[in-house]
């Protein structure tokens, strides 16, 4: 089997991709579904969330310069998120670089949004679903590489190659275990990528600590179905994998 490692989305893709936003969409999700959620619905577009939203009676969250958009019922924060009762309810979810990285990955069997917080578990679920390939695809920062994704895809893929020495490695597999072991500590990776620049000055540090911990939810996102509309897409994840 193939361990394929990208720093940004790069297609097409032939079995089971591991989509990786660590700060914060990917941690976000599995928290949210600890926390009861039933269905979360990711979105490029404020107006179209708004009106998905208001259409389906949905929570709206996301955050545009470090605050919720008008309208919306909470941010973007793990943080938050983590002392939040979701029980019932579905969610649509705007980001800029999760639902565009979603765009371009293509050819997939199963998408899984995976990330330090729920890394054990998205592990153990990709090796369940592939055949032929796991590829842990970055979402990296506004179309480029940054250090929090790739970190997390060395983490991962120091893991998936612990539990199977066998696999080949692809693209930047090798390299991104390199850089996993030259941060001992994930908080420092997280810390210094550009991302985490940006959410230190905003002073979200907590996002950042929650964001590095490991292996504390057993929830693994996967992707539904794309619901196609004029303006973009959405992109539905449930659990029920």
């Amino acid at each position: 089997m193939r361990l394929r490692v990208d720093l940004i989305p790069k297609g097409p893709y032939s079995d089971v991709v591991v989509l990786i936003d660590v700060l914060r969409s990917c941690t976000v999700a599995p928290i949210l579904f600890e926390q009861g959620l039933e269905k979360l619905y990711l979105c490029p577009s404020l107006r179209l969330a708004r009106a998905v939203a208001k259409e389906q009676d949905y929570l709206l969250l996301g955050e545009r310069g470090g605050l919720p958009p008008e309208g919306f019922n909470y941010g973007n924060s793990p943080a938050f998120f983590i002392n939040t009762d979701f029980s019932g309810q579905s969610a649509v979810l705007v980001s800029e670089n999760l639902p565009k990285a979603i765009s371009n990955i293509t050819g997939a069997k199963h998408l899984l949004l995976g990330s330090l917080y729920n890394a054990e578990a998205v592990i153990h679920k990709a090796f369940e679903l592939a055949s032929e390939e796991i590829a842990l695809v970055c979402c990296g920062m506004l179309g480029s590489e940054d250090l929090d994704d790739s970190f997390t895809a060395g983490y991962l893929a120091a893991r998936l190659k612990r539990a199977d020495n066998k696999l080949e490695l692809r693209g930047a597999a090798a390299m991104t275990l390199s850089l996993f072991r030259a941060f001992p500590n994930p908080l420092e990776a997280l810390w210094h990528s550009r991302t985490g620049h940006y959410l230190r000055s905003l002073g979200l540090e907590e996002d950042l600590a929650i964001s590095s911990y490991i292996s504390q939810s057993e929830a693994v996102p996967g992707q539904r179905e794309t619901i196609a509309h004029e303006r973009a897409n959405l992109y539905c994840f449930d659990t029920k994998l």
